[in-house]
């Protein structure tokens, strides 16, 4: 993936950034204020991370567009609030959200990492996903994720896992601890066959009393499992029914769009107010995009987008339904107690039971009992082995990151146990910023990605020339595309001009806190022209 282009801007004042090129970029200033934070967070604000930029600057107000490339396809995404359009080749696509853009993007861009979140399957946000390859310069916090609260560093592990295929295991715990309860119980009722006919003898019946006494001990575990999947089915539903509005929405909007003809052999739609030919289509009242659809290409282009956004509802709502299915039925073999207990059975229909069918039902349990025992090894075996080769990926990334970490820092005495700190483990000065530098380097070449690495302030806590030599060495050694800002000291100011293998661009002309000017607005409306928008 190679950043080719970032814009941001409105009607009023715009900024552009096109001077990237497929290696290592470093954005400098000669003083803070100059706007290299505004470009990196608006970049990734686009990709769908959350906002963190400065407070001065009210981001709400600017649209944020990035050209990107992936598999030499080039991709136009340009963001305003929640809101993106997304454009490669004649595929023009809306999306309401960060998850429509996610869910289009896993389809048909790149697969994004899955995990298991609050029981169910999900398709990991750019919150979390971007941190694999960027670091902001605020809010940093080596013993956490960035933006910590939704998600966690478990969530963290998880997409690691997802990522290198080792995620997860055949069975869950949930699952295994049903299994060994089923082996369990058929082995206690084996058991009791076994003594059937001094049971049919007795005229007590005490194994009865203790089976009431085990249904007592277990309905409050029953409860608890009927009210976990009741909470899942009430969230799956919740989410359909969102889907299902959003679509009602756009199948609305599809019906006013083809209604719409402007070839009337008998005349012309025109606006009642101004008499103009020009009709134009927002996304909704709230956004500020618009599309000139007077044409019939653009009207074709936007249904198109629309036909496709309706099939993705009508994929997530029919997923809903099956695990809403899934749930349901689960709910209801919890809730069903056909079960009678063997004991009762004993007690009170002792006819049922002669020895030939004790025998047979015997034969029956040993059969059940080898393929749960099986059923168990095989998940264990394969449980066992996807841990292994996760501590393996683990234990493979803090080693590169200390390696990676004592080459930039020789005389340092810090040792990782981990890709995050201990809580109570304070990173001072540099320290920091070496250890996500090395972070950043590990990742890439332990998972061997090919996103652009992007990292806000590289020489934050005033990172020495020679610790800066080794980090700009190593990284021009990766094939990925790197982009760094940095504030230069006036001693420093031309160092990075002629040197080989760096692409610098300079923004010491910037005007301190002004970076976006009217010099740029109508080559940034033109960006936004290209996506049929309108503002």
């Amino acid at each position: 993936m190679i950043i080719k282009k970032m814009a941001v801007g409105n009607k009023d004042e715009a900024f552009i950034e096109e001077k990237f090129s497929k290696n290592l970029n470093i954005i400098s200033s000669d003083d803070n204020n100059k706007g290299k934070t505004i470009v990196i967070q608006s970049m990734m604000f686009a990709l769908g991370n959350e906002p963190t930029f400065p407070a001065s600057f009210d981001y709400k107000a600017y649209y944020h567009y990035i050209e990107f490339e992936e598999k030499e396809i080039s991709y136009c995404l340009c963001r305003y609030n929640n809101n993106f359009i997304l454009k490669h080749g004649s595929i023009l696509m809306i999306f309401d959200n960060v998850s429509e853009l996610k869910r289009y993007w896993t389809k048909h861009i790149f697969k994004l990492p899955q995990i298991i979140k609050n029981q169910i399957a999900k398709i990991v946000d750019p919150v979390l996903f971007l941190q694999l390859f960027f670091v902001g310069q605020d809010k940093k916090n080596t013993s956490n994720i960035f933006h910590s609260g939704f998600y966690n560093k478990q969530d963290y592990f998880n997409m690691l896992f997802d990522i290198c295929d080792i995620s997860g295991i055949d069975l869950d715990e949930a699952d295994i601890q049903k299994f060994k309860i089923k082996i369990k119980d058929l082995k206690n009722e084996r058991s009791i066959l076994l003594k059937q006919h001094q049971i049919l003898k007795s005229l007590k019946t005490p194994i009865s009393y203790l089976s009431s006494t085990n249904d007592k001990a277990s309905f409050g575990k029953k409860i608890d499992e009927m009210e976990k999947i009741h909470y899942r089915i009430a969230e799956l539903k919740k989410a359909r029914n969102m889907v299902a509005t959003r679509k009602a929405k756009w199948e609305t909007t599809l019906k006013e769009l083809r209604s719409l003809n402007s070839t009337i052999d008998c005349g012309q739609l025109r606006c009642m107010d101004c008499n103009s030919t020009n009709i134009s289509f927002s996304t909704s009242k709230k956004n500020g995009y618009a599309f000139d659809v007077s044409s019939v290409e653009m009207r074709t282009e936007i249904i198109t987008s629309i036909n496709e956004k309706i099939a993705a509802y009508n994929e997530e709502i029919e997923k809903y339904g099956i695990q809403i299915c899934e749930a349901q039925t689960e709910l209801q073999e919890i809730m069903d107690d056909e079960d009678v207990s063997l004991e009762s059975i004993v007690a009170y229909k002792q006819e049922v039971f002669s020895a030939s069918d004790a025998e047979i039902k015997i034969s029956e349990i040993d059969e059940k009992l080898n393929e749960l025992k099986s059923q168990l090894l095989a998940s264990s075996n394969t449980s066992q082995s996807k841990k292994g080769k996760q501590n393996i990926l683990i234990t493979a990334l803090v080693e590169k990151l200390n390696t990676i970490f004592h080459i930039i820092d020789p005389t340092g005495n810090l040792y990782f146990d981990d890709i995050f700190t201990k809580r109570d483990e304070v990173c001072s000065g540099s320290e920091g910023t070496v250890f996500y530098l090395s972070k950043m380097l590990a990742l890439q070449e332990i998972l061997n990605h090919n996103y652009p690495i992007v990292i806000d302030s590289f020489r934050a806590e005033d990172l020495s020339t020679t610790k800066e030599r080794i980090v700009l060495d190593l990284y021009k050694k990766i094939s990925n595309q790197i982009i760094f800002t940095t504030t230069l000291k006036i001693p420093e100011l031309g160092k990075y001009d002629k040197e080989k293998g760096i692409n610098h661009i300079d923004y010491m002309d910037h005007v301190p806190s002004k970076m976006l000017s009217k010099d740029y607005v109508k080559s940034f409306i033109q960006l936004l022209t290209n996506l049929s928008m309108q503002i």
